[in-house]
C-alpha cells in the first residue's frame, strides 16, 4: 500500500514523500513511488502512529479495577472499547497505566494478569507495556492519612508483576525512599525504567537517581515538591539532568504554557515528550454528569471537576490535546510533531515504531491542521476512517 500527496512527518520536518508499506513495516520513502494499492492523503499531514505512555481509560471505562466504570462493561469489554476507540484519537499503541493506592495493589496486579491473558485477543491500539505511576511516593497530598505505604523493594515489585517484568515499562518511586537507589538498580537490571514521582526529593537526589538508572519522570511539575528559588526541588533535578526525559501534560492548564516552554527550553525537545493522562472520566459531555457509583464529575472547557472545584482530570484525548499544544502553549508544528509523533519512541528507547522510517511497523495517523483525525492505519490496514 501506498500513501501519498501527505506532509509526512520526518526527524521534526514536514516532507513531500510518498511512503509504501506491507501489514508488517514500512517498506519505503521517497518520491514517485508507486504500488497497486493507493491512499490519496489529499495534502493531510501523516504522523507515524503516536505512543500514549500514560493512559489510565476513558470514556467510563479503565484498564484498572474502578467501581465507577462497573457499569459500562466487564473488564474484558472495556479494555476492548479502549483499544478500538484510541485509534480515532490518533493513538496506535499504549501504555496501560494503573494508579496505586493504600487499597489497590492486588486489584492492579490482577489487573495486569488481566490484560497479559486477553492482549492478544484485542483489536486495535496495542497495549505494548504497563505504566505504574505513584506507586512508591512521597509527597504529603498524596498520602492517606495514617496509611503506610510500601518501601521500594525487589519483594513488592516481584509481587506486582507476578515475577514478569517482560512487558514492564516503568514503575513510578520518589527517590529519597529508604532502599530506592538499590531498588532502581534491581528494575534496571529487569528492564523497566525507573520513573520519578510524587516525590519530595532534592535536586541532588533526583540526578543521584540519574545516576542509578532513573531515566524519566510521571508528568513533570504535577505531583512533585514545587519549586521554590531559595530550596533544591525535584524539578530542578530533572530539568538539570537530560537523562531524565520528562512527560509533559501540554492541555494549557496542568501545567501554565510559559512552564511547557521553560522546560522544553531548559532540557532541549529532544528530551521531553507528549502524553495524555487520560483517566476513565476524561471523554465526558460538558455539564454535571452523575456516574452510576453516585460520582458527580462537572465537565466544562476540557477539563473535569468535583463539585468543591477540585480538577480530576483533563477531558481531552491525544489529537486535542496536541491541538492545545500547538494553539494554547504556542508550540511550532513540528515541536509538536516531535514532541507527541517522534519523541514518545526515541526518549523510551522503543525503535520498531513510533517514526516514519523503513523497518518500522506500520502504523500511520493522518490529521488535518487543526489535529482532527481523518485516518488511522494499525498493521498496514485502515482502523479507523472518519466519516465525512
Amino acid at each position: 500500500m501506498l500513501i501519498k500527496n501527505a506532509k509526512v512527518f520526518i526527524d521534526g520536518a514536514f516532507r513531500d514523500v510518498d511512503v509504501r508499506f506491507n501489514e508488517k513495516e514500512i517498506l519505503e520513502i521517497g518520491t514517485n513511488l508507486t504500488d497497486s494499492e493507493v491512499i490519496d492523503a489529499k495534502g493531510l499531514d501523516l504522523y507515524a502512529g503516536i505512543i500514549d505512555a500514560h493512559c489510565h481509560g476513558g470514556f467510563l471505562r479503565s484498564f484498572g479495577r474502578e467501581s465507577r466504570t462497573d457499569a459500562y462493561g466487564s473488564r474484558y469489554e472495556q479494555v476492548q472499547f479502549l483499544a478500538e476507540k484510541l485509534p480515532s484519537t490518533g493513538v496506535t499503541t499504549v501504555f496501560p497505566t494503573l494508579a496505586m493506592d493504600l487499597s489497590s495493589f492486588a486489584e492492579e496486579k490482577e489487573a495486569v494478569q488481566f490484560i497479559r491473558s486477553i492482549r492478544k485477543d484485542l483489536k486495535g491500539a496495542d497495549l505494548m507495556k504497563f505504566h505504574f505511576e505513584g506507586t512508591y511516593l512521597t509527597l504529603d497530598r498524596y498520602i492517606e492519612e495514617g496509611g503506610e505505604y510500601p518501601l521500594p523493594t525487589k519483594e513488592h515489585s516481584d509481587y506486582l508483576v507476578s515475577n514478569d517484568y517482560s512487558d514492564v515499562a516503568f514503575i513510578c518511586v520518589a527517590p529519597e525512599m529508604p532502599g530506592a537507589l538499590e531498588w532502581i538498580d534491581y528494575v534496571v537490571s529487569k528492564g523497566v525504567i525507573p520513573e520519578a514521582g510524587y516525590t519530595k526529593c532534592t535536586a541532588e537526589e533526583m540526578i543521584a537517581a540519574a545516576d542509578h538508572g532513573l531515566a524519566t519522570c510521571s508528568h513533570i511539575f504535577n505531583g512533585y515538591q514545587p519549586m521554590h528559588h531559595r530550596e533544591s526541588s525535584p524539578v530542578v533535578g530533572i530539568m538539570l539532568d537530560d537523562r531524565i526525559k520528562a512527560q509533559i501534560t501540554m492541555d494549557g492548564f496542568h501545567v501554565n504554557p510559559a512552564w511547557v516552554k521553560l522546560v522544553i527550553k531548559a532540557k532541549g525537545i529532544e528530551n521531553c515528550y507528549g502524553i495524555t493522562d487520560l483517566s476513565s472520566v476524561s471523554g465526558l459531555p460538558n455539564g454535571e454528569n452523575v456516574l452510576p457509583d453516585g460520582t458527580v464529575v462537572v465537565t466544562k472547557d476540557g477539563f473535569n471537576w468535583r463539585t468543591d472545584g477540585h480538577i480530576l482530570s483533563g477531558n481531552m484525548t491525544m489529537n486535542q490535546i496536541m491541538n492545545r499544544a500547538r494553539f494554547t502553549c504556542g508550540l511550532t508544528k513540528e515541536q509538536v510533531g516531535l514532541l507527541f509523533a517522534e519523541n514518545p519512541a526515541s526518549c523510551l528507547r522503543i525503535t520498531d515504531r513510533g517514526k516514519i522510517e523503513a523497518g518500522r511497523k506500520s502504523d500511520f495517523v493522518l490529521m488535518d491542521d487543526n489535529y482532527d483525525v481523518k485516518m488511522t492505519i494499525i498493521n498496514g490496514e485502515i482502523f479507523y476512517q472518519k466519516e465525512e
